[in-house]
């Protein structure tokens, strides 16, 4: 069963097409998930997305289970 939570981390990767890598400052969910993806399908993105680039510093939540990666539902940039 999936279940959402917060999470802050790093952007590792942006391509052009939108599809983002996070790495998480902290595991996160039931499979103690290290990374997530940011995707044309992400629910809501805080500003724009090409503000976001590796090494940028993100917060928001994701969707976290037992796959090793955790999909992004919301995400800002942080300070």
């Amino acid at each position: 069963m999936s279940e959402i939570v917060k999470f802050s981390g790093r952007v590792m990767r942006k391509e052009a097409d939108g599809f983002t890598v996070v790495r998480f400052d902290m595991p996160i969910g039931p499979s103690a998930n290290t990374h997530g993806l940011i995707s044309n399908s992400t629910g809501t993105v805080s500003g724009s997305l090409v503000t976001l680039k590796p090494g940028v510093h993100v917060a928001g939540t994701a969707e976290a289970d037992e796959h090793d990666l955790a999909s992004i539902k919301t995400v800002r940039v942080t300070p």
